[in-house]
C-alpha cells in the first residue's frame, strides 16, 4: 500500500513534470510566433521595397534623378568613368531591378524549403534567362551588398 507521503510526493512530482512541460510548450510557441512575426515585417519590407523600384518604372523623372545621382557617386569611387544609361535604359534597369528583388524574395523562400525542388529548378531557369540582358551585369554589380549575400552569390555563379 501506498503510504500519505508517498503519494503526496508523486503528485508533487507529477505537477512539477506538468508546469515544466507546460512552460516548455509556451517558451517554443513563443519563439515559433517571434519567428512569424519577424519574417511577416520583413515581407513587409521587401514589398514597400518592391513598390518603390515599381514606383521608378511608373516615374522615369524620379528614376533619372536616382540614377544621375548613383552615376556621380560610382565615379567619385571609381577610376573608370560610368557612361550614364539613357532613357530607355534607365527604365530597364528599373525593371530588372524589380526582378531581381522578386528573385531574392523566391531565393528566400527556396532557403526555408517553402518551395519544392522542381520549382525552385524552374526560378533558376528563369534567373538564367533573365541573367542574359545587357544591363542585368549592371544592376547585379550595383546592388552587390544590398541583397541576401547567397542570393548574390548564386547570380554571380550564375552569370559566370
Amino acid at each position: 500500500m501506498v503510504d500519505d507521503t508517498t503519494l503526496i510526493v508523486i503528485t508533487s512530482v507529477a505537477q512539477t513534470l506538468v508546469i515544466t512541460l507546460t512552460l516548455a510548450v509556451f517558451v517554443f510557441q513563443f519563439r515559433s510566433q517571434e519567428r512569424a512575426i519577424k519574417g511577416a515585417a520583413y515581407q513587409n519590407v521587401q514589398s514597400h521595397y518592391t513598390d518603390y523600384v515599381r514606383m521608378l518604372v511608373e516615374k522615369p523623372e524620379l528614376a533619372r534623378m536616382m540614377f544621375e545621382f548613383r552615376d556621380a557617386q560610382e565615379s567619385l569611387t571609381s577610376k573608370a568613368k560610368v557612361e550614364p544609361l539613357s532613357s530607355d535604359e534607365q527604365l530597364a534597369f528599373s525593371y530588372l531591378m524589380l526582378g531581381y528583388g522578386i528573385f531574392e524574395e523566391v531565393y528566400n523562400l527556396h532557403k526555408k524549403n517553402w518551395i519544392d525542388g522542381d520549382e525552385w529548378d524552374q526560378w533558376v531557369a528563369f534567373l538564367k534567362s533573365f541573367s542574359k540582358h545587357p544591363l542585368f551585369r549592371r544592376v547585379h554589380q550595383r546592388t552587390l551588398g544590398m541583397f541576401d549575400s547567397d542570393f548574390q552569390d548564386l547570380v554571380t555563379q550564375i552569370m559566370d
